[in-house]
């Protein structure tokens, strides 16, 4: 189909970098030239250095003839209109990014509806849910639920002691039939490796796990962590992310330690939270993070609206004891930074986003997508539709790409591990994991 994007910048940049690798006709447009020229360059699309919000500059984009526009520029107000003026013109699909609450969320606007958008999408929002998932899950760097939670996908960095190092992932048979689970990825040394079943599991491996739920702790174990209860959460930056999870906390009475830099913002976190201890102080200052206790720590989320002061007061948390460190990072070139400096979890603003957008866009046979952090693949949920070629046939006998690894198969209440005699029904939920170039191969078999 033909897709207007809206915006260039990080999340724009990222959606249009994964749709090249698609069957779509993309057109970017975006005002800052620079910007242009990089599109242009590097992923070889058509460009427009223009207003997105101009009627004329999408008439140029080819609106009229448009399946899709996603409005992603840094200004909400320009998402909106966007989107407003393709609705106009007759595009069936219509996306907003907005990062004001307000916009996101007043029954008004009917989530963005009225004004003929399909999805409003809150960036803060979305970073929120995900850095509360995984302070919760104490032993995994990323986590992503399917099939309405019942299956996870953890990614978990293995340590030299893991009692899966050295050991071929065929020959981890007789624990999965207590705690069964399926290894669909492997990132290693900045490569990620679909694994076969004689791929050997070496030390600092990072491993994608796809379980069910009530299994992970044990497979958490099985990983060298642990899966110990995050009691004690220590939180620096109370913005418009950090207010919320500390708000999700405190209502599972957890012990909330917020730090927030601007003293005024201190006086109104005071006032909206009820049981979390806010403090006025600089996530950086070593000494305020030993008197207010990050020793004893489970969880710190650094939150601020600067990629350094994260990095650097999660790598401080560490140092000095919290059990886990969780940063949120902007910027792409900084991510890989995280893990080398032994900080535990890097949320990225741009992946998530982008991860909403492209469920959105596969919607129909597609339920959930997740992106993995610094590589191309997908971890999708696909359902079994009635008249598409996967129903009916078994997994060894449909074909897929071998770029693809399915995780999981959810029927009705049951999660079973797949083999290839495994047939599929209509309505089976099929966890996958497939890089870029296999995508359009899976949306063939699983669409209609």
């Amino acid at each position: 189909m033909k897709i207007i994007v809206i915006g260039a910048g990080e999340v724009g940049y990222h959606i249009a970098q994964r749709l090249a690798h698609e069957p779509h006709e993309i057109v970017v447009i975006e005002r800052n030239p620079e910007v242009v020229r990089r599109v242009q360059e590097q992923l070889g699309l058509r460009t427009l250095e223009a207003d997105g919000s101009s009627p004329r500059a999408l008439e140029e984009a080819g609106v009229r003839e448009a399946a899709m526009a996603i409005a992603v520029t840094d200004v909400d107000e320009v998402n909106i209109v966007a989107c407003a003026i393709a609705h106009q013109y007759g595009v069936a699909t219509k996306i907003a990014r907005v990062r004001g609450l307000e916009l996101g969320a007043h029954p008004i606007l009917d989530g963005g509806k009225v004004l003929g958008i399909d999805l409003l999408i809150n960036p803060n929002r979305v970073v929120a849910d995900e850095i509360l998932r995984v302070i919760k899950t104490t032993g995994a760097a990323e986590v992503a639920d399917f099939a309405d939670g019942r299956v996870q996908l953890l990614g978990v960095k293995i340590g030299a002691g893991a009692p899966v190092v050295n050991r071929r992932l065929r020959d981890l048979r007789s624990v999965q039939a207590s705690a069964p689970f399926l290894v669909v990825g492997i990132a290693r040394r900045e490569q990620l490796i679909v694994p076969s079943a004689d791929t050997v599991v070496v030390a600092d491996d990072h491993l994608y796990v796809v379980s069910r739920r009530e299994f992970i702790p044990d497979i958490l174990v099985l990983m060298g962590r642990t899966g110990a209860s995050t009691r004690r959460v220590f939180i620096i930056g109370g913005g418009r992310v950090g207010l919320p999870v500390a708000h999700a906390l405190e209502a599972e009475h957890l012990t909330v330690t917020v730090l927030e830099r601007n003293r005024a913002r201190c006086e109104e976190l005071a006032k909206q939270l009820t049981r979390a201890r806010v403090l006025h102080g600089d996530g950086t200052d070593v000494r305020q993070l030993l008197d207010e206790g990050i020793s004893e720590t489970d969880a710190l989320a650094t939150i601020t609206d600067d990629d350094p002061t994260n990095l650097l007061a999660a790598l401080l948390g560490k140092r000095y004891g919290a059990k886990k460190a969780v940063a949120v990072i902007k910027r792409p070139d900084l991510i890989p930074l995280v893990e080398s400096l032994g900080i535990d979890a890097a949320i990225s603003p741009r992946l998530l986003t982008a991860s909403v957008i492209l469920k959105f866009l596969r919607r129909g046979r597609v339920v959930s997508v997740f992106e993995l952090p610094e590589s191309e693949a997908e971890t999708l949920e696909v359902v079994v539709l009635p008249r598409t070629p996967a129903a009916g046939r078994a997994l060894g006998a449909l074909g897929l790409p071998p770029d693809t690894l399915v995780g999981a198969i959810v029927r009705g209440e049951e999660v079973l591990v797949p083999h290839r005699d495994t047939v599929l029904e209509v309505g089976d939920h099929v966890i996958l994991l497939a890089l870029p170039r296999a995508i359009p191969e899976v949306e063939r078999l699983f669409g209609p």
